[in-house]
């Protein structure tokens, strides 16, 4: 399976979409690293800008656009058909293009972790502590995936009109992105939105400094860790397996 997804990952490295996207996301946290420098905000600011912009938006766009074309080339391509007769099961297929996408989140967390820390050295309040920059970034990035999951359902669905696909799965993206941008500034606290969930169990982690009262305060106003965690990794078990069951008969067409 490890082979498998070394040539997801060759295939993207030579399409240009891939070229593009990866061009924004390394783009985007320089915008605002830059912004934050030049207007000298704390350095909590160019963290949660990073959280809110990068692991809730571009991160989930990104991960989603890149999945969308590893399936899209195989329907173009036409290279489900051969990699069956060869005895590939169609499950390892599927999650190794998951795990391609994957990949691609644990590095765009990287460049962000780096920006970040290059901005700090001309910030206040600057801690460089590259591990747990690097940890906040990831466990967002991962958590909003997994909220944004069922966006795979809308890949596999869609998968052979690229263009339809694409348009309703950065639309799903948006719409998560605008209620975790809108609606917790509300309070909305008894909402069970899964990226509602996402953002309330990892905004405590992205907050570098905190006294013990604020802390308590965050732990009852948002999701115990435990609830949240459970809500999300039921979103994606089940968007997971019935996309791969979706998968599997569409490959009994093939």
């Amino acid at each position: 399976m490890l082979n498998i997804c070394r040539n997801e990952l060759k295939k993207l490295r030579r399409q240009k979409t891939a070229g593009m996207l990866w061009a924004v996301g390394i783009l985007i946290p320089a915008f605002g690293t830059l912004l934050c420098i030049k207007n000298q905000y704390p350095f909590r600011n160019l963290i949660g800008a990073n959280v809110m912009f990068g692991s809730f938006l571009m991160i989930p766009f990104t991960f989603s656009v890149m999945l969308l074309n590893l399936f899209e080339l195989e329907e173009r391509n036409h290279t489900l058909k051969n990699i069956l007769v060869i005895g590939i099961p169609g499950w390892q297929i599927f999650l190794s293009k998951l795990a391609s996408a994957l990949v691609i989140v644990v590095v765009l967390s990287g460049i962000y972790t780096v920006y970040t820390v290059t901005g700090g050295i001309f910030l206040r309040n600057y801690m460089p502590d590259v591990v747990r920059i690097f940890g906040i970034y990831l466990g967002t990035s991962l958590c909003s995936i997994c909220a944004t999951m069922p966006v795979l359902l809308l890949i596999i669905l869609l998968r052979k009109r690229n263009l339809i696909s694409m348009i309703a799965i950065n639309c799903y993206v948006l719409v998560d992105f605008l209620f975790t941008w809108q609606l917790s500034m509300f309070h909305c606290l008894d909402m069970h939105l899964p990226v509602l969930a996402a953002y309330r169990i990892t905004y405590p982690f992205t907050i570098l400094e905190y006294t013990d009262n604020l802390q308590r305060g965050l732990d009852i106003l948002y999701y115990p860790m435990d609830r949240g965690l459970f809500l999300l990794g039921v979103t994606a078990a089940v968007s997971v397996g019935i996309s791969l069951w979706l998968y599997k008969r569409q490959e009994a067409d093939v």
